[in-house]
């Protein structure tokens, strides 16, 4: 009997395709580098459309009805200028700076730009000399931008110092505060510095009645401290309010024996403070 066409071998397995598992698995991997890339284009977007709102804002600040309109469509700009007069005053001392400005932005040493995905924030420099800064943001999903957008209008001398600048500025004053807290405490290992410290530091007067006063608390903290790393202490702590007038920086290092805690208002050494454990 002659076979049929039909084959009688079992049919041979082909090769397995991916578990759905796995595709879920890629799937989700997949998704922060696709938000990413989406919000990333979105800021180049926006950066590359903040040179034309910044034109039109200048634009008009140029008469002073429309500067007001501007004021009152955009209530945020209140938490600067109380009244709408206040902010016309600023405009008009500084306007004529601002007042031609090109269809290109200017280059980096005139124009910085941060943008994000929902606004940006710029620094420009008017032909005077002095710089306006512009915050402007849209709504985006659960977030509502009040009025037309314009969160932050400001004129000032010299151009603010960007995130990374003003985190390299911080890093810096922590490192000035640390080095000075070190001195502080080399002095106050011996009489002979604790009463330098007293005639270098006429802040601590109104902290110490008099010099014996501050010879006893030097006296008291003296057994407990201990030498100080050179670099900036990873375990100290250091505060910054700022008031109307200056700043007052509290900065402390927990010793084995106690915290020792020195504070300067207005960059002046003006307490010395020690908690035990």
């Amino acid at each position: 009997m002659t076979s049929s066409g039909w084959s009688s071998e079992p049919p041979r397995s082909g090769p397995r395709g991916v578990s759905l598992g796995l595709k879920v698995a890629l799937g989700l991997l997949a998704l922060p580098l696709a938000l990413w890339l989406f919000l990333t284009g979105q800021s180049k977007a926006v950066e590359t459309q903040a040179w034309p709102v910044i034109r039109k804002v200048a634009q008009r600040l140029q008469s002073d009805t429309e500067a007001g309109r501007l004021y009152r469509a955009n209530p945020a700009l209140a938490r600067v200028y109380p009244s709408e007069e206040a902010f016309l005053d600023q405009v008009r001392a500084h306007r004529a700076q601002f007042a031609s400005l090109p269809d290109l932005a200017p280059g980096p040493d005139r124009y910085e730009c941060f943008a994000g995905p929902n606004g940006f924030r710029a620094s420009l420099q008017g032909s005077g000399g002095w710089w306006a800064t512009f915050e402007v943001r849209q709504n985006i999903l659960l977030e509502k931008v009040p009025g037309e957008g314009v969160l932050r209008l400001s004129f000032s001398p010299a151009k603010e110092p960007n995130g990374r600048e003003r985190r390299a500025l911080r890093r810096a004053r922590a490192e000035a505060d640390w080095q000075r807290y070190r001195e502080i405490c080399a002095l106050l290992a011996s009489e002979t510095g604790t009463r330098t410290l007293w005639r270098q530091e006429p802040g601590l007067r109104p902290a110490f009645s008099d010099e014996g006063a501050l010879l006893a608390f030097a006296a008291e903290v003296r057994p407990r401290l201990e030498p100080l790393p050179e670099a900036t202490g990873m375990r100290m702590r250091r505060q910054v309010q700022r008031g109307p007038q200056d700043e007052t920086v509290r900065l402390g290092y927990p010793f084995p024996g106690g915290t020792l805690t020195a504070i300067w208002s207005g960059g002046q050494l003006t307490g010395l403070e020690f908690a035990p454990r």
